[in-house]
């Protein structure tokens, strides 16, 4: 049985569709999709202006896949879709930090250019891409509760009253 590819925003699952990828020197690379393979989640890009033995497989999951950004857009003279955000005002994210690490935030606002106005819960509030907010899921609380950064007493003790606070709300 054939699968899905997943609904990334700004990233269209179709041979000849524009993204970036990261290559292995974890330098970002405008590519085109050359083939699907649905049974085992990939996709084939090609890195444009390079050669074909560059080619990658990477599952379509992958963290080194994004749209391209509206800068390279313009160069190509391109359009871009119309903005639909993935997140609205007070629901719960989570957000790229400087550390390149995601944390618990808010949404305080959608901005036209693509990016949201988060508070984390911190107090911190910043403007941040829509490619480095994600949903805010039980199992990434896990993951978040069991990441190494979250040593102190007083960041679980938060964490957990904000999950606990977030399951009476959806009752």
């Amino acid at each position: 049985m054939s699968k899905t590819p997943p609904n990334r925003r700004g990233i269209k699952f179709e041979v000849g569709a524009a993204l970036e990828a990261r290559d292995s020197l974890k330098n970002w690379y405008v590519a085109n999709i050359e083939k699907i393979d649905h049974e085992n989640e990939k996709i084939l890009i090609h890195y444009r202006q390079w050669s074909h033995r560059y080619d990658e497989w990477f599952d379509w999951a992958s963290p080194y896949l994004r749209p391209v950004e509206r800068v390279q857009l313009r160069r190509e003279g391109r359009q871009e879709d119309s903005f639909i955000p993935g997140f609205h005002v007070n629901d719960k994210i989570l957000a790229s930090w400087s550390d390149c690490r995601f944390y618990p935030a808010k949404v305080l606002a959608v901005n036209k250019d693509e990016s949201y106005t988060v508070k984390f819960y911190d107090g911190v509030i910043q403007t941040v891409k829509g490619i480095h907010v994600k949903p805010f899921t039980k199992e990434v609380y896990f993951a978040f509760l069991s990441h190494s950064c979250c040593t102190s007493i007083s960041v679980l003790i938060l964490a957990f009253s904000l999950f606990t606070h977030s399951l009476i709300l959806t009752k």
